[in-house]
């Protein structure tokens, strides 16, 4: 075999190889198969940054302004009002510290801040409570509010009375009820959590 032979024997081979790994590869593309190269699009190789998540929903996150009485509160409305809730109720106010005044006939509770204390009402007008000394009232006690009165259109409310606020509002529901907010929304868990950490809405 001379020169000329080899040459012309050695490019129909080579051409021959080209087409043949040209072919295999086409049909592994066409069948959906790799080389184990991972081929992205534009679109696709390019990740949408992701917008943290606020630990608190909009559910969760009660209403404690009541413009209406210019305070922050919790509502505790009564399941099954009954004058039996009604000495429930007496005794969970006598426990907790909360002293009666006969001026607004409402409780006050000074709590962790004898300036802003609780005010404990009649959730139905006129707001007023019986005493409960002697007196348990004529009919069953349907709801109460537990509030700070605000002192001024820009203030805040103080967070150790929140915390105060909330455990007095369970303890209350646990006469056989539910705490809601300023707008009449069931407050969860997470809402009792979102109070105490300064984030409901005031």
């Amino acid at each position: 075999m001379d020169s000329t032979q080899l040459v012309l024997t050695l490019a129909i081979l080579s051409i021959w190889l080209c087409l043949t790994c040209g072919i295999v590869v086409l049909y592994l593309l066409l069948s959906g198969h790799t080389l184990g190269v991972t081929f992205r699009t534009a679109k696709g190789s390019k990740s949408l940054p992701k917008t943290p998540s606020s630990p608190y929903t909009p559910a969760d996150t009660p209403v404690l302004v009541d413009e209406n009485a210019g305070a922050w509160g919790l509502f505790v409305m009564f399941d099954d009002p009954s004058m039996a809730s009604n000495e429930r109720l007496s005794i969970v106010l006598a426990s907790s510290g909360a002293v009666y005044e006969s001026s607004s006939r409402m409780f006050t509770l000074a709590g962790d801040s004898p300036r802003n204390p609780l005010l404990i009402a009649n959730a139905y007008p006129p707001g007023t409570l019986p005493s409960f000394n002697q007196d348990n009232g004529d009919f069953p006690i349907k709801g109460v509010t537990v509030k700070m009165i605000k002192t001024s259109p820009n203030a805040t409310p103080n967070k150790l009375q929140l915390v105060r606020l909330v455990k007095l509002a369970k303890e209350l529901a646990r006469i056989g009820g539910k705490v809601v907010d300023a707008e009449k929304q069931p407050i969860t868990e997470a809402g009792f959590q979102s109070v105490i950490a300064g984030k409901a809405k005031v």
